[in-house]
């Protein structure tokens, strides 16, 4: 695929299908690239691919054993999630050769490249309106949580335009925000959050600090299975972790 854009301060979709690789550039040297995997719907759930099956590990009496309403959530559409990332990996940022996983904790994209510091995070939520009104911003002000829903929008009506493409990929998009209700934290590529020891104890501390990146380093993650990956161009223009200047990023996808 050619080299595609994510417009600064906003989103972009893209389908990455199994053993693609996708690799996003940090063109400009200071951009953080908030950045999701959601895995395409498919009609069954089964005990032998690579998705998280409904019942794992089942007994012949186990399944009888959950309740309706948790499986009601359990079947709930896979992400890409950090939390139960960072309890597979044991660590707080994924390195070359490591596997990112859902929140059934199946995998979704394995870390192949990273020609960056590595200086990744994956603590800090995506932004959104009510975080831009605590920093004090009046009115308007784009969000990454936004870019995220508006790019699987516009990327669920391209495809639904495209007579090659399966309709229950494009039901499966549309469905995932009324399914999900809230956008998972997301892996923030080139973000630099220090996590600070303290004495007393676990007390931690962190701090939003500029990229330590440099023009055109990137990262590539290779689907495990297939996917659509969001990116956003991070509009965060109160601290300094874009160095206060959102600018473009941009990405390809590899076979």
């Amino acid at each position: 695929m050619t080299l595609q854009t994510v417009p600064a301060r906003r989103g972009a979709a893209t389908l990455v299908r199994r053993n693609q690789t996708i690799k996003i550039i940090n063109t400009h040297g200071n951009q953080v690239v908030d950045t999701w995997a959601f895995a395409l719907p498919t009609s069954t759930i089964s005990t032998t691919s690579v998705e998280a099956p409904l019942y794992p590990n089942a007994t012949a009496s186990s399944p009888s054993s959950y309740s309706s309403i948790s499986n009601t959530a359990a079947s709930s559409p896979e992400y890409m999630s950090m939390c139960h990332t960072r309890a597979t990996l044991c660590k707080l940022t994924p390195s070359v050769g490591d596997t990112l996983v859902s929140q059934k904790r199946a995998p979704m994209m394995t870390l192949v490249e990273d020609t960056s510091p590595g200086v990744h995070d994956t603590l800090i939520a995506a932004c959104d309106r009510w975080r831009y009104s605590e920093l004090g911003v009046q009115g308007y002000h784009e969000s990454c949580t936004d870019n995220c829903w508006d790019a699987l929008y516009s990327l669920s009506t391209t495809l639904s335009a495209s007579t090659s493409t399966d309709p229950q990929v494009v039901t499966g998009l549309q469905s995932l925000q009324p399914s999900l209700g809230r956008v998972p934290d997301p892996f923030n590529l080139f973000m630099n959050i220090p996590v600070t020891a303290e004495d007393e104890g676990a007390r931690r501390g962190l701090s939003f600090e500029p990229p330590v990146t440099k023009p055109g380093d990137y990262v590539c993650l290779k689907a495990l299975r297939d996917v659509v990956v969001v990116m956003s161009a991070c509009p965060q223009d109160v601290l300094t972790i874009n160095g206060k200047n959102p600018v473009d990023a941009h990405f390809q996808v590899l076979d």
